[in-house]
Protein backbone atom coordinates (compact mmCIF):
# COMPACT_ATOMS: atom_id res chain seq x y z
CA UNK A 1 0.00 0.00 0.00
CA UNK A 2 3.30 2.51 0.18
CA UNK A 3 2.81 3.07 -3.34
CA UNK A 4 -0.60 5.25 -2.97
CA UNK A 5 -1.95 8.80 -2.51
CA UNK A 6 -0.98 9.50 1.00
CA UNK A 7 -4.14 11.69 1.48
CA UNK A 8 -5.94 11.13 -1.79
CA UNK A 9 -8.01 8.27 -3.68
CA UNK A 10 -8.28 8.09 -7.15
CA UNK A 11 -11.05 6.26 -8.67
CA UNK A 12 -9.51 3.15 -10.29
CA UNK A 13 -7.24 2.36 -7.87
CA UNK A 14 -6.65 -1.50 -7.19
CA UNK A 15 -8.13 -3.00 -4.04
CA UNK A 16 -5.71 -5.31 -2.59
CA UNK A 17 -6.83 -9.36 -2.60
CA UNK A 18 -6.95 -9.07 1.44
CA UNK A 19 -8.69 -5.85 1.95
CA UNK A 20 -11.90 -3.79 2.55
CA UNK A 21 -12.26 -0.45 1.60
CA UNK A 22 -15.51 1.78 2.70
CA UNK A 23 -16.24 4.92 1.05
CA UNK A 24 -19.35 7.60 2.64
CA UNK A 25 -21.32 8.52 -0.05
CA UNK A 26 -23.68 10.31 2.09
CA UNK A 27 -23.05 11.68 5.91
CA UNK A 28 -25.59 14.10 6.36
CA UNK A 29 -29.26 14.27 6.97
CA UNK A 30 -32.72 14.79 5.15
CA UNK A 31 -31.77 18.56 4.65
CA UNK A 32 -29.57 17.95 1.73
CA UNK A 33 -26.84 20.44 0.88
CA UNK A 34 -24.10 20.43 -1.72
CA UNK A 35 -21.08 19.45 0.32
CA UNK A 36 -23.62 16.97 2.01
CA UNK A 37 -25.56 14.22 1.12
CA UNK A 38 -27.93 12.13 3.09
CA UNK A 39 -26.73 8.46 4.40
CA UNK A 40 -24.96 6.18 2.19
CA UNK A 41 -21.95 4.01 2.34
CA UNK A 42 -20.34 2.04 -0.19
CA UNK A 43 -18.18 -1.50 0.96
CA UNK A 44 -15.70 -2.93 -1.33
CA UNK A 45 -13.98 -6.37 -0.79
CA UNK A 46 -10.87 -7.66 -2.33
CA UNK A 47 -12.52 -10.76 -3.55
CA UNK A 48 -14.83 -8.12 -6.26
CA UNK A 49 -17.56 -7.90 -4.03
CA UNK A 50 -19.56 -4.73 -3.44
CA UNK A 51 -22.53 -3.76 -0.77
CA UNK A 52 -24.22 -0.57 -0.30
CA UNK A 53 -25.59 0.33 2.81
CA UNK A 54 -28.26 2.95 2.47
CA UNK A 55 -28.39 5.19 -0.47
CA UNK A 56 -29.76 8.65 0.97
CA UNK A 57 -30.82 11.71 -0.74
CA UNK A 58 -27.89 12.95 -3.37
CA UNK A 59 -25.79 10.62 -2.12
CA UNK A 60 -25.97 8.29 -6.07
CA UNK A 61 -24.25 11.72 -7.19
CA UNK A 62 -21.21 10.48 -5.11
CA UNK A 63 -21.88 6.40 -6.17
CA UNK A 64 -21.50 7.67 -10.14
CA UNK A 65 -18.37 9.36 -9.54
CA UNK A 66 -16.43 7.18 -7.93
CA UNK A 67 -16.33 5.21 -11.31
CA UNK A 68 -17.89 1.63 -9.85
CA UNK A 69 -19.79 -0.35 -12.91
CA UNK A 70 -23.23 0.09 -12.05
CA UNK A 71 -23.16 -3.24 -13.54
CA UNK A 72 -21.61 -4.25 -9.97
CA UNK A 73 -23.83 -2.40 -7.93
CA UNK A 74 -26.44 -5.50 -7.66
CA UNK A 75 -26.33 -5.83 -3.31
CA UNK A 76 -28.07 -3.17 -1.28
CA UNK A 77 -29.22 -3.09 2.33
CA UNK A 78 -31.21 -0.71 4.03
CA UNK A 79 -31.33 0.12 7.68
CA UNK A 80 -34.65 1.59 7.91
CA UNK A 81 -37.10 3.43 5.55
CA UNK A 82 -36.55 7.11 6.26
CA UNK A 83 -36.02 8.92 3.18
CA UNK A 84 -32.76 10.12 3.94
CA UNK A 85 -31.75 6.67 3.60
CA UNK A 86 -33.48 5.32 0.59
CA UNK A 87 -34.03 8.36 -1.43
CA UNK A 88 -31.45 7.70 -4.23
CA UNK A 89 -33.03 4.22 -4.74
CA UNK A 90 -34.74 4.86 -7.76
CA UNK A 91 -31.83 6.11 -9.24
CA UNK A 92 -29.77 3.34 -8.51
CA UNK A 93 -32.51 1.09 -9.91
CA UNK A 94 -33.25 3.00 -13.20
CA UNK A 95 -29.56 3.68 -13.88
CA UNK A 96 -27.85 0.30 -13.05
CA UNK A 97 -30.73 -1.54 -15.51
CA UNK A 98 -29.79 1.07 -18.02
CA UNK A 99 -25.75 1.03 -17.58
CA UNK A 100 -25.14 -2.38 -18.29
CA UNK A 101 -26.69 -4.51 -14.75
CA UNK A 102 -28.77 -7.29 -16.36
CA UNK A 103 -29.43 -9.48 -13.26
CA UNK A 104 -31.96 -8.12 -10.61
CA UNK A 105 -31.72 -5.13 -7.89
CA UNK A 106 -31.02 -7.15 -4.75
CA UNK A 107 -32.31 -5.17 -1.56
CA UNK A 108 -32.44 -6.23 2.30
CA UNK A 109 -34.52 -4.86 4.92
CA UNK A 110 -36.36 -4.98 8.04
CA UNK A 111 -39.43 -6.39 8.85
CA UNK A 112 -41.61 -3.93 10.98
CA UNK A 113 -44.36 -4.58 14.15
CA UNK A 114 -46.97 -4.04 11.10
CA UNK A 115 -47.04 -5.36 7.94
CA UNK A 116 -47.19 -1.87 6.19
CA UNK A 117 -44.13 -0.62 7.41
CA UNK A 118 -41.81 -3.40 6.39
CA UNK A 119 -39.91 -3.81 3.58
CA UNK A 120 -41.55 -6.21 1.53
CA UNK A 121 -44.47 -3.43 1.44
CA UNK A 122 -41.79 -0.60 1.07
CA UNK A 123 -40.44 -3.08 -2.00
CA UNK A 124 -44.31 -3.23 -3.65
CA UNK A 125 -44.99 0.39 -3.63
CA UNK A 126 -41.33 1.05 -4.77
CA UNK A 127 -41.51 -1.43 -7.69
CA UNK A 128 -45.16 0.42 -8.52
CA UNK A 129 -43.85 3.83 -8.33
CA UNK A 130 -40.74 2.83 -10.47
CA UNK A 131 -43.35 0.69 -13.47
CA UNK A 132 -43.66 3.69 -16.20
CA UNK A 133 -39.55 4.36 -15.80
CA UNK A 134 -38.81 0.57 -16.06
CA UNK A 135 -41.34 -0.20 -18.72
CA UNK A 136 -40.07 2.98 -20.94
CA UNK A 137 -36.76 2.20 -20.23
CA UNK A 138 -37.04 -1.44 -21.32
CA UNK A 139 -38.29 -0.27 -24.81
CA UNK A 140 -34.76 1.47 -25.85
CA UNK A 141 -32.35 -0.87 -23.83
CA UNK A 142 -31.54 -4.54 -23.41
CA UNK A 143 -32.00 -5.02 -19.62
CA UNK A 144 -31.84 -9.28 -19.21
CA UNK A 145 -33.35 -9.35 -15.99
CA UNK A 146 -31.75 -6.01 -15.20
CA UNK A 147 -35.21 -4.45 -14.68
CA UNK A 148 -36.50 -6.90 -11.76
CA UNK A 149 -35.85 -6.10 -8.08
CA UNK A 150 -35.73 -8.54 -5.47
CA UNK A 151 -36.87 -7.15 -2.17
CA UNK A 152 -35.90 -9.56 1.17
CA UNK A 153 -37.33 -8.59 4.83
CA UNK A 154 -36.15 -10.54 7.53
CA UNK A 155 -37.29 -10.11 10.87
CA UNK A 156 -35.77 -7.46 12.33
CA UNK A 157 -36.91 -8.65 16.09
CA UNK A 158 -33.62 -11.01 15.93
CA UNK A 159 -30.16 -10.07 17.25
CA UNK A 160 -27.12 -11.21 15.29
CA UNK A 161 -29.04 -13.64 12.82
CA UNK A 162 -27.25 -13.84 9.28
CA UNK A 163 -29.34 -12.70 6.18
CA UNK A 164 -26.23 -12.59 3.86
CA UNK A 165 -23.99 -15.63 3.07
CA UNK A 166 -22.08 -15.92 -0.10
CA UNK A 167 -18.98 -15.78 -1.30
CA UNK A 168 -17.57 -16.21 2.36
CA UNK A 169 -19.14 -12.58 3.49
CA UNK A 170 -21.53 -13.15 6.33
CA UNK A 171 -23.97 -10.13 6.97
CA UNK A 172 -25.89 -10.25 10.19
CA UNK A 173 -28.22 -8.21 11.05
CA UNK A 174 -29.86 -6.95 15.19
CA UNK A 175 -32.21 -4.44 15.94
CA UNK A 176 -31.42 -0.83 16.49
CA UNK A 177 -33.25 1.72 18.95
CA UNK A 178 -34.97 4.75 16.47
CA UNK A 179 -38.49 6.11 16.63
CA UNK A 180 -40.78 3.05 15.88
CA UNK A 181 -40.06 -0.78 15.83
CA UNK A 182 -38.10 -1.65 12.65
CA UNK A 183 -34.83 -0.46 11.97
CA UNK A 184 -31.21 -2.68 12.42
CA UNK A 185 -27.86 -2.35 12.22
CA UNK A 186 -25.33 -4.46 10.19
CA UNK A 187 -22.20 -6.66 10.99
CA UNK A 188 -20.32 -7.50 7.81
CA UNK A 189 -17.38 -10.10 8.04
CA UNK A 190 -15.15 -11.32 5.66
CA UNK A 191 -11.30 -12.37 5.55
CA UNK A 192 -10.98 -11.95 9.46
CA UNK A 193 -12.00 -8.20 9.00
CA UNK A 194 -15.35 -6.78 9.97
CA UNK A 195 -17.70 -3.92 9.70
CA UNK A 196 -20.48 -2.36 11.92
CA UNK A 197 -23.06 0.06 10.83
CA UNK A 198 -25.84 1.74 12.59
CA UNK A 199 -27.99 3.73 10.43
CA UNK A 200 -29.70 6.09 13.02
CA UNK A 201 -30.14 5.16 16.59
CA UNK A 202 -29.42 5.57 20.52
CA UNK A 203 -26.75 3.47 22.33
CA UNK A 204 -28.09 0.28 22.68
CA UNK A 205 -27.39 -3.11 24.17
CA UNK A 206 -27.64 -4.68 20.52
CA UNK A 207 -24.90 -2.87 19.73
CA UNK A 208 -22.58 -3.76 22.12
CA UNK A 209 -23.64 -7.89 21.66
CA UNK A 210 -22.78 -7.46 18.48
CA UNK A 211 -20.07 -5.04 17.97
CA UNK A 212 -17.05 -5.89 19.65
CA UNK A 213 -13.66 -5.31 19.20
CA UNK A 214 -15.03 -4.89 15.34
CA UNK A 215 -12.19 -3.12 12.98
CA UNK A 216 -14.87 -0.34 12.08
CA UNK A 217 -17.98 0.76 13.85
CA UNK A 218 -19.70 3.03 12.09
CA UNK A 219 -22.40 5.23 14.27
CA UNK A 220 -24.99 8.33 14.05
CA UNK A 221 -23.33 10.95 16.32
CA UNK A 222 -26.63 14.26 15.36
CA UNK A 223 -25.17 17.50 16.42
CA UNK A 224 -25.41 18.08 20.45
CA UNK A 225 -29.18 19.82 21.10
CA UNK A 226 -27.77 23.23 21.87
CA UNK A 227 -25.91 23.85 18.93
CA UNK A 228 -29.00 22.24 16.85
CA UNK A 229 -31.20 24.50 18.38
CA UNK A 230 -28.61 27.57 17.93
CA UNK A 231 -27.98 26.23 13.63
CA UNK A 232 -31.59 25.79 13.12
CA UNK A 233 -33.61 28.34 15.27
CA UNK A 234 -35.84 25.13 16.50
CA UNK A 235 -37.02 25.46 20.19
CA UNK A 236 -34.63 23.80 22.51
CA UNK A 237 -36.51 21.09 23.46
CA UNK A 238 -37.76 20.41 19.87
CA UNK A 239 -33.55 20.19 19.26
CA UNK A 240 -33.39 17.83 22.20
CA UNK A 241 -36.17 15.84 21.10
CA UNK A 242 -34.88 15.05 17.50
CA UNK A 243 -30.97 15.10 18.41
CA UNK A 244 -31.28 12.75 21.96
CA UNK A 245 -34.70 11.35 21.64
CA UNK A 246 -34.37 9.80 18.74
CA UNK A 247 -31.05 10.13 17.43
CA UNK A 248 -27.78 10.57 19.68
CA UNK A 249 -24.95 13.20 20.58
CA UNK A 250 -21.29 12.32 19.91
CA UNK A 251 -20.76 11.47 23.00
CA UNK A 252 -23.55 8.66 23.56
CA UNK A 253 -21.51 7.32 20.52
CA UNK A 254 -18.39 7.58 22.44
CA UNK A 255 -19.99 5.64 24.81
CA UNK A 256 -20.72 2.87 22.67
CA UNK A 257 -17.26 2.88 21.29
CA UNK A 258 -15.74 2.89 24.60
CA UNK A 259 -17.88 -0.44 25.15
CA UNK A 260 -17.37 -2.19 21.93
CA UNK A 261 -13.26 -1.32 21.31
CA UNK A 262 -12.93 -0.76 17.46
CA UNK A 263 -10.22 -0.43 15.57
CA UNK A 264 -11.82 3.03 14.50
CA UNK A 265 -14.68 4.87 15.86
CA UNK A 266 -16.13 6.65 12.46
CA UNK A 267 -19.65 9.38 13.71
CA UNK A 268 -21.32 10.38 10.90
CA UNK A 269 -25.34 11.72 10.49
CA UNK A 270 -24.01 15.22 11.63
CA UNK A 271 -24.57 18.50 10.07
CA UNK A 272 -20.53 19.40 9.27
CA UNK A 273 -19.68 22.85 9.84
CA UNK A 274 -16.21 24.98 10.68
CA UNK A 275 -18.15 26.35 13.76
CA UNK A 276 -19.68 22.62 14.87
CA UNK A 277 -16.31 20.47 13.68
CA UNK A 278 -14.37 20.88 17.61
CA UNK A 279 -18.07 20.71 19.40
CA UNK A 280 -18.76 17.32 17.96
CA UNK A 281 -15.22 16.24 18.61
CA UNK A 282 -15.17 17.39 22.52
CA UNK A 283 -18.64 15.92 22.89
CA UNK A 284 -17.25 12.80 21.54
CA UNK A 285 -13.74 12.88 23.66
CA UNK A 286 -16.08 12.68 26.62
CA UNK A 287 -16.47 8.98 26.56
CA UNK A 288 -13.83 8.10 23.83
CA UNK A 289 -10.82 8.46 23.68
CA UNK A 290 -9.55 6.10 21.00
CA UNK A 291 -9.33 6.18 17.31
CA UNK A 292 -11.65 8.16 15.60
CA UNK A 293 -12.37 9.83 12.57
CA UNK A 294 -15.39 11.68 12.06
CA UNK A 295 -16.61 11.30 8.44
CA UNK A 296 -17.44 13.42 5.66
CA UNK A 297 -18.74 12.73 2.12
CA UNK A 298 -16.18 10.70 0.33
CA UNK A 299 -14.07 9.87 2.94
CA UNK A 300 -12.54 6.52 2.14
CA UNK A 301 -10.91 3.91 4.61
CA UNK A 302 -8.58 0.98 3.38
CA UNK A 303 -8.55 -1.27 6.00
CA UNK A 304 -6.16 -4.38 5.96
CA UNK A 305 -5.29 -6.52 9.60
CA UNK A 306 -3.02 -4.19 9.48
CA UNK A 307 -3.96 -0.88 9.23
CA UNK A 308 -6.77 1.51 8.58
CA UNK A 309 -6.54 4.19 6.33
CA UNK A 310 -8.21 7.02 6.06
CA UNK A 311 -8.04 9.69 2.63
CA UNK A 312 -10.22 11.62 0.74
CA UNK A 313 -11.52 10.33 -2.36
CA UNK A 314 -10.56 13.11 -5.41
CA UNK A 315 -13.27 12.57 -8.05
CA UNK A 316 -15.07 14.65 -11.16
CA UNK A 317 -18.03 16.90 -10.88
CA UNK A 318 -19.15 15.78 -14.43
CA UNK A 319 -18.12 11.89 -14.09
CA UNK A 320 -19.11 9.69 -17.03
CA UNK A 321 -20.92 6.26 -16.07
CA UNK A 322 -17.72 3.58 -15.81
CA UNK A 323 -18.36 0.89 -18.41
CA UNK A 324 -19.91 -2.37 -16.99
CA UNK A 325 -17.71 -4.93 -16.36
CA UNK A 326 -19.43 -7.04 -18.86
CA UNK A 327 -18.07 -4.48 -21.52
CA UNK A 328 -17.99 -6.44 -24.51
CA UNK A 329 -19.65 -9.00 -24.04
CA UNK A 330 -22.71 -10.37 -25.80
CA UNK A 331 -25.95 -7.97 -24.32
CA UNK A 332 -29.04 -9.65 -23.59
CA UNK A 333 -31.43 -9.36 -26.68
CA UNK A 334 -34.02 -6.63 -26.11
CA UNK A 335 -37.74 -7.98 -25.47
CA UNK A 336 -39.85 -5.12 -26.93
CA UNK A 337 -42.32 -7.39 -27.57
CA UNK A 338 -42.77 -7.86 -23.58
CA UNK A 339 -43.27 -4.21 -22.88
CA UNK A 340 -46.09 -1.40 -24.24
CA UNK A 341 -45.54 0.14 -27.27
CA UNK A 342 -46.42 4.17 -27.69
CA UNK A 343 -49.64 4.62 -29.86
CA UNK A 344 -49.59 4.79 -33.75
CA UNK A 345 -51.22 8.45 -33.18
CA UNK A 346 -48.08 9.77 -31.56
CA UNK A 347 -45.88 8.15 -33.83
CA UNK A 348 -47.64 9.39 -36.60
CA UNK A 349 -47.10 13.10 -34.65
CA UNK A 350 -43.30 12.70 -35.39
CA UNK A 351 -41.62 15.09 -36.97
CA UNK A 352 -38.93 14.03 -39.37
CA UNK A 353 -34.68 15.49 -39.64
CA UNK A 354 -32.84 14.97 -42.27
CA UNK A 355 -29.69 12.71 -40.95
CA UNK A 356 -31.39 11.92 -37.76
CA UNK A 357 -32.27 8.05 -37.28
CA UNK A 358 -35.00 7.19 -34.99
CA UNK A 359 -35.73 4.03 -35.28
CA UNK A 360 -35.14 1.69 -31.97
CA UNK A 361 -33.27 -1.31 -32.45
CA UNK A 362 -31.52 -4.25 -31.26
CA UNK A 363 -27.71 -3.72 -31.35
CA UNK A 364 -27.18 -6.70 -33.70
CA UNK A 365 -30.97 -5.55 -35.14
Amino acid sequence: MHDRDTNFFYPGEKLLPDEMRITALGTGMPFVRRRQASAGWLVELGNGDKFIFDLGTGSSANLNALGVPHSLLDKVFLTHLHIDHFGDMGALYGMGMVRGRFTPLRVWGPSAAEERLGTAAFGKAFTDMMAWDIESRRGVVSAGTGWKTEFNEFDYSISGHTIFDENDVTIRAFPAIHCIDGPVSYRLDWNGLSMVYLGDGKPSQFMVDNAQNVDVLIHEAFVPAADYARQTHLPLQIAQNIAHGVHCPPRSAGKIFDLCQPRLGVIYHTMISESLRIPILDDLRVTWKGPAALAEDLMVLNVTKEHIIQRQACVPELAWPAPAHTHGQKRPAMERNKVPQMSQWLKDAEIAVEGVETNISDVDG
